[in-house]
């Protein structure tokens, strides 16, 4: 197929392809790809599915793209313009040629991108749902680096948290089933279909990075009886780890800075016997000694008594009131009680939490 915009031909005949061409500018200009050698690109292109190249007045391939595909899903990769012919709708019109004018306009398409999204958006790509999962590129040196978010269990004496999981759904109904007032200022589901929602929510976030969500499960007897998790993660961009934060340059997860503990709710029987206390103590030493991070602030509904004192006793200190800080779980613009921990506090903290302990075993 061959069209023309301007003065340009755009062809997806493979044998028009120019592969010195596309090697020059991938491995020089393309922030995606420079990590691939000559022969790399070569044997891509010519194993690709489709192709299509943009071509000047003297013939010159001044644009490209290929894809690769399966049948019934297809991945749109290596599209670029050279500099001197971009502005004129070219990368535009090689994407058309690519996933509308062709076989595969009925495909499922998928690709990666930085800097293209309202390009790509105009032919109804989308951010991807929690359903999509991807392992990154390493590099050969560096092997496969495991998320520090990805914590596994925590586990006490007590309690283990276990990363929250469609197989607690269950069991957090009946925990969260006949605890009436207790409740009152955390939103807490007792209906399974809100409790569903609960947990996929939960899990969602936890896919993008934005909360480590667990159940609490009692050791002795492996019931569920409550949940908690991190969330409100702060990143910092502490000098040479810029790359970290450009999504072109591969490089290994990291940990937060500063978190947040939250989301707390225990079955009523839980209450008063040393679990909220444990909960606490595993998860800090985690966020401090595992993640290093440099503070853990916790927040709760300014009316809610019960809590506020249950993050005194643990050794947080109050900062303050943050005025119509979230949505309370009466639907009211709620003032939050904010208290905190910092690195150089959790020593005191990590002692005190275990005479604590010492005091719930006696």
């Amino acid at each position: 197929m061959r069209t023309t915009i301007g003065n340009y031909e755009i062809d997806d005949d493979p044998g028009r392809i120019d592969l010195d061409a596309a090697v020059a500018f991938l491995t020089t200009q393309a922030y995606w790809g420079r990590w691939r050698g000559a022969d790399d690109i070569k044997e891509q292109i010519t194993q690709a599915w489709r192709v299509t190249g943009a071509y000047d007045q003297a013939g010159a391939m001044i644009g490209f793209a290929r894809a690769f595909a399966d049948g019934a899903t297809a991945y749109l990769a290596d599209v670029y313009v050279r500099p001197g012919h971009r502005g004129v709708g070219l990368g535009k019109a090689i994407v058309k040629v690519m996933i509308e004018d062709g076989p595969g306009a009925g495909f499922r398409w998928m690709l990666h991108t930085f800097d293209a999204h309202s390009l790509y958006r105009g032919f109804g790509f989308g951010a991807p749902d929690a359903a999509y999962l991807e392992r990154p590129r390493r590099q050969p040196d560096t092997g496969f680096v495991p998320d520090p978010l990805a914590t596994g269990p925590l586990t006490g004496e007590r309690v283990r948290l276990e990363p929250l999981g469609h197989q607690h759904l269950t069991g957090m109904v009946t925990a969260a089933s006949g605890g009436g007032d207790l409740y009152r200022w955390t939103p807490t589901p007792q209906d399974p279909d809100l409790m569903r929602r609960y947990v996929e929510t939960a899990i969602a976030l936890r896919d993008r990075r934005a909360a480590v969500p667990f159940a609490v499960v009692r050791r002795d007897d492996g019931t569920v009886i409550g949940s908690t998790r991190f969330h409100q993660f702060d990143f910092w961009a502490w000098p040479g780890h810029d790359a970290i934060a450009d999504p072109r340059t591969p490089m290994a997860p990291i940990a937060p800075d500063v978190c947040e503990i939250g989301w707390t709710w225990l079955t009523k029987t839980a209450i008063r016997t040393g679990v909220n206390t444990e909960m606490k103590r595993l998860m800090l030493t985690h966020a401090f000694e595992t993640w290093q991070v440099r503070s853990v602030c916790l927040h709760t509904d300014v009316r809610n008594e019960r809590s506020r004192a249950a993050m005194e006793r643990i050794g947080a200190r109050f900062e303050g009131i943050l005025r119509a800080h979230r949505l309370a779980a009466d639907l009211i613009p709620r003032d939050s009680a904010r208290y905190s921990i910092t690195a150089s506090e959790w020593p005191a903290v990590r002692q005190h939490l275990a005479e604590l302990a010492g005091r719930y075993k006696s």
